[in-house]
């Protein structure tokens, strides 16, 4: 590693998550902040390998606790509240979640430790209501909060997102919160309690849909208001899908469509050309998009997804390819743009940091061994 800019340098964190709020920590380890992820013997359950039951587990844990150091304390005794005492006096940031070894019953004693930390608690719904004590998981909360009422086609159920999106969403908004308030205590030099539920912070990231139900009244749809223009689709290409939007109104990209049809000589040219696919009104209707998509099919099944985008790219055609998971870890404007980062010398690679700063910041190291860091750390 280089010297560089760590703007969280000198701040410690107390780290007591386990779920939803794993990621929160680790963006300030990245960035430089001393995080102490507090485990009881034997390590917490994210510790867990790749099993049939958990595979992935190990690329999880990494994913999650990257940058982060490892103190092993049983919380359940004087003896290791003690011990986390003497952290919490020196600590800027406590963070805590639902369902770990301290809660939101601990947060009045927290405070009396150390009156100007920043103690963030995240939940599923928050620290007060009749569901703050209700089970949830990835599912319920991306219902609860509307992004699965959000995601999908129009004419389809609701649909979940990948990937743990529940706790990406709310550990983004719990780490954004916990800057803003930290920035408050160190130039005032006052602490803050921070109530983070998970369920409105995906409520909140739900586009404009909360805008349009307080200005207009109206619920909002996934798909957005339905495709526009019969055009608006992804369609299958000779090894998988691309995505169109060819309105006439754009001019140059439905132009640019039909002449290509007409310079590789392709019957689908003459269907298209018929007076209704230049009427706008008929474009926007569901048997104008049931009858434009074999006819474009049977032009894309000729051609891989490159030779789609490329000659679209030349001919100002607004047409995307849809990647595959795999296909993304190969993107070449990722690759450009450094997105992949490696923990290790030939190990998986993940999502890096999801902001640029002005100054190149040090990479993300390897997380830590269970207990590696239990000798009291010297701070200088």
């Amino acid at each position: 590693m280089t010297s560089a800019f760590r703007p969280y340098t000198g701040v410690r964190v107390l780290d007591l998550t386990h779920d939803l709020a794993r990621y929160a920590t680790r963006l300030f380890a990245d960035l430089g902040a001393e995080v102490i992820r507090i485990e009881p013997p034997g390590g917490l359950p994210d510790r867990a390998r790749d099993t049939a039951e958990t595979p992935g587990g190990a690329e999880t844990f990494a994913f999650h606790n990257a940058s982060k150091q490892s103190r092993v304390l049983d919380l359940s005794g004087n003896e290791g509240r003690s011990a986390f005492a003497d952290l919490a006096r020196e600590a800027q940031v406590v963070v805590l979640e639902r369902g770990g070894p301290l809660g939101a019953d601990d947060i009045a004693w927290l405070r009396d430790l150390n009156p100007g930390a920043i103690i963030t608690h995240v939940s599923p719904y928050g620290l007060g209501g009749p569901l703050q004590d209700a089970p949830a998981s990835d599912l319920t909360l991306q219902a609860a909060g509307g992004i699965a009422w959000m995601t999908g086609n129009g004419d389809e159920p609701p649909l979940r997102l990948p990937g743990g999106q529940s706790a990406m969403v709310v550990s983004v908004y719990a780490a954004v919160a916990t800057a803003m308030c930290l920035y408050d205590a160190e130039t005032r030099g006052r602490g803050h309690i921070l109530d983070v539920s998970a369920q409105e912070a995906i409520a909140h990231s739900l586009q404009n849909a909360i805008q349009v139900w307080d200005l207009e009244r109206r619920v909002s749809h996934r798909a957005g208001e339905g495709t526009r223009d019969a055009s608006e689709n992804i369609y299958e290409c000779r090894d998988g899908h691309v995505f169109l939007a060819s309105p006439p109104t754009t001019g140059v990209s439905w132009k640019g469509l039909l002449e290509w049809m007409a310079e590789v000589g392709h019957p689908s040219l003459a269907p298209f050309s018929e007076p209704q696919w230049l009427d706008r009104k008929y474009r926007s209707k569901p048997e104008a998009r049931t009858a434009f998509k074999p006819i474009f099919e049977a032009f894309t099944r000729n051609f891989t997804r490159q030779e789609l985008v490329e000659n679209a790219l030349k001919r100002r055609i607004v047409m995307a390819p849809v990647s595959r998971v795999r296909d993304v870890l190969d993107d070449p404007q990722l690759a450009y743009r450094d997105y992949f980062v490696r923990l290790n010398e030939g190990g998986p690679r993940f999502p890096g940091a999801p902001y640029k700063m002005s100054e190149p910041v040090w990479g993300v190291a390897p997380p830590p061994a269970l207990g590696q860091h239990d000798a009291p750390a010297v701070r200088g």
